[in-house]
């Protein structure tokens, strides 16, 4: 594997990390399951949630891509998603979640919702008042996968992760993504459908 170049992601590259973004994710089922049928219309979706979580990451400064944009992971430190009302409201607030039903349409908000309600859930159970370094997004090029990236662009958190004694946490859609997690250290923490005619989901926790 070639050597691969972990740096800081600059406010002026999220609007293409989110297209990369939105290319990785077309064929995701839980992104299938909340965006519009039309592939356009979905690409569109996945790009704007997209933007909007790095642009509230970037508050924290940790997100990590490579000196070509060929990835992204994008970290919420400790303390930083919880159950807390201000925080949530916070969320909602600088995410611009008010404009989902403008942007995934209205008969995409209940999924939405159902969504958001599950992972909180799931996040509280299985971490209660842990705190915690939570993997708000982690993708990487559809033409580059394969090649190690990902597994570079986490390291630098998995180590300060350890340094600090502090568990890592995320949740994901795909078994192959579960694999992926679990070759960098995280054990699955539960398998849930969202709903009897929904994907399912996987949240997984790395111990330090």
């Amino acid at each position: 594997m070639n050597y691969i170049d972990v740096i800081q992601l600059e406010p002026l590259q999220i609007a293409a990390a989110s297209e990369i973004a939105a290319r990785a994710f077309d064929a995701d089922p839980v992104f299938q399951y909340l965006t519009p049928d039309d592939r356009e219309q979905r690409f569109q979706a996945v790009s704007w949630q997209t933007h909007r979580l790095m642009a509230y990451c970037t508050q924290y400064e940790h997100i990590y891509t490579t000196s070509d944009l060929q990835g992204i992971a994008a970290w919420l430190p400790p303390g930083e998603f919880s159950s807390d009302l201000r925080q949530q409201f916070k969320l909602v607030l600088q995410l611009q979640l008010y404009m989902l039903p403008l942007k995934v349409g209205w008969n995409r908000l209940g999924r939405w919702l159902n969504v958001l309600h599950k992972t909180e859930i799931a996040h509280q159970q299985d971490m209660g008042e842990s705190p915690c370094w939570y993997l708000g997004l982690m993708v990487v090029n559809p033409a580059m996968q394969g090649q190690g990236i990902g597994s570079r662009l986490l390291q630098p958190i998995l180590q300060r992760a350890r340094d600090e004694d502090i568990p890592c946490y995320v949740v994901t859609f795909t078994e192959e993504a579960v694999r992926f997690y679990q070759k960098n250290g995280f054990e699955i923490a539960r398998k849930q459908q969202f709903a009897p005619d929904a994907p399912s989901f996987w949240t997984l926790k790395r111990n330090p």
